[in-house]
């Protein structure tokens, strides 16, 4: 052998070498079968996608080695026979057990100066993709901290201004609700989203709905600002004649058509009114106030709580059978205290922000501002800690170029605590036989928080539900069943 052959082989070897490593690190799946159909080739993307060991199945019959295949059947066999490749095909390629894995796949013949040498499959399944759409929405969220947030808004429905992209936090807690959100974003089944108030519940609606759904309707409604004889007639639509002043309206539900319907706060609506919206959900139509024609519905539902929904089942405020039906997928974003890390990421997204919006140069925050900041327990959240970084970009001086402690507005001093106010010392007394009552625990220590923040807030009904992390509505409809009026003392 001369020295150029030496050369070629060790060159050949090489190439082969690194196509088989790079074969092997691609995401999508690829089987390679030779003239006998024997496999040659299949990728750890082919096994993780189909179950499947490569051990097992190397060296085997391409109908062997799938129990579902034969001879007669085989697509490869078919391929290596015709020259005419299979393009964008779908369709089960493995089973696990009974359960069929679909896979999105084309097939190719391997041709060499006319001559057929074998036949290869590159593959997709859902898993792949979602992983793959994961990690690119990932990278954008990561850019986006860095770059701050695009001038334009990109492939989002209309009345919407976030995606997947545009939320912030790079916490643990933060990553896996966005890979969960992602996973049910595509289907239609309900979702409830829970979490307190300024949590960014509805950015994550929103999130969801643009994740492939951009060119539809999202119809928004805050539950809580519709009064009580309104929610029907806005959800379910009216026939002009109905009540005094009624105009024919098709309601919520149908103006989103096949898009999505968001309800904010569902938690503040009636039991009355969650019963009518039950049978809506079960019959997927609506009847308009005053009508006497049922109409479809073909929307997604998307419902929003600022309260854990175990406390509203176990209270008695929200029907278990209208929860079953709205909570197909649950999520929970977690409060601003237990994501500390993220603090800091929206505070530095909120200062670029104010910087563009009020003509500020501000580069940093002082150590001491930035442990201020992850120390906090922001009852307000996201909400809170915007409104505190507004004000304090607004004290900036313009040739300043860091915020400091010395910004912080005097009313966010007293609010940033971690702990709730100080419970009163006197409780329930358990009773004869010794034992306590849950309920009446419970109930007494939600009273004592109730007093503590409206004497905080000195009677303020808005500022105590902030200190509490919780709607002023909400505040209201609980100060109502315990009692209280807004001084704290008990209602006659």
């Amino acid at each position: 052998m001369t020295k150029t052959e030496a050369r070629r082989l060790v060159q050949l070897e090489e190439e082969n070498f690194s196509l088989r490593e790079i074969i092997a690190h691609v995401s999508e799946g690829v089987i390679l079968t030779d003239r006998d159909c024997q496999i040659t080739v299949f990728n750890p993307a082919k096994e993780q996608m189909e179950r499947m060991c490569a051990r097992e199945v190397l060296g085997k019959i391409s109908w062997d080695a799938y129990s579902h295949s034969s001879k007669e059947i085989s697509e490869h066999r078919q391929v290596f026979e015709s020259g005419t490749p299979i393009l964008n095909a779908y369709r089960p390629h493995a089973y696990v057990g009974d359960v069929p894995i679909d896979i999105y796949y084309s097939t190719y013949p391997v041709v060499r100066g006319g001559e057929i040498l074998g036949v290869y499959t590159i593959s997709r399944n859902e898993t792949i993709l979602r992983q793959l759409l994961y990690e690119t929405i990932e990278h954008k969220r990561i850019q986006g901290r860095r770059d701050g947030p695009q001038a334009e808004l990109v492939r989002t429905a209309k009345g919407t201004h976030f995606t997947f992209s545009d939320i912030v936090g790079s916490s643990q807690a933060m990553r896996d609700l966005l890979r969960e959100a992602q996973t049910v974003a595509p289907l239609n089944a309900p979702v409830l989203i829970t979490g307190e108030t300024g949590t960014g519940k509805e950015v994550l609606a929103q999130s969801i709905h643009n994740f492939g759904r951009e060119r539809k309707k999202f119809v928004a409604i805050n539950c809580a600002a519709i009064p009580e004889n309104l929610v029907e007639s806005v959800l379910f639509g009216t026939v002009k004649g109905a009540y005094t002043g009624s105009v024919d309206s098709i309601g919520l539900f149908r103006e989103a058509e096949d898009g999505t319907l968001f309800l904010d706060e569902i938690n503040s609506m009636s039991t009355v009114m969650q019963a009518k919206l039950l049978r809506a959900l079960q019959e997927m139509s609506v009847r308009p106030v005053g009508g006497l024609r049922e109409y479809p519905i073909r929307c997604r539902l998307i419902c929003a709580s600022n309260e854990e929904p175990e406390i509203l089942l176990r209270e008695k405020r929200l029907r278990s059978d209208l929860f079953y039906r709205v909570s197909g997928f649950c999520l929970s974003v977690p409060p601003l205290r237990e994501r500390r890390e993220d603090a800091l990421e929206l505070a530095q997204l909120f200062i670029r922000r104010y910087n563009r919006e009020f003509s500020k140069h501000v580069r940093r925050m002082t150590p001491e501002l930035e442990d201020w900041v992850r120390s906090g327990g922001w009852p307000g959240n996201t909400r809170e800690l915007q409104n505190v970084v507004q004000n304090m970009m607004l004290r900036v001086e313009e040739t300043e170029e860091a915020l400091t402690l010395r910004h912080v507005p005097t009313y966010a001093r007293h609010l940033q605590r971690d702990e709730a106010p100080a419970p009163e010392a006197e409780g329930p007394l358990p009773d004869a036989r010794g034992q306590w009552n849950l309920n009446d625990l419970l109930r007494d220590y939600q009273r004592r928080l109730l007093r503590a923040a409206l004497a905080q807030s000195g009677g303020n009904v808005t500022q105590a539900a902030v200190s509490l992390g919780i709607g002023r509505q909400n505040l209201m409809a609980r100060m109502k069943r315990l009692g209280l009026t807004r001084d704290g003392g008990e209602s006659k």
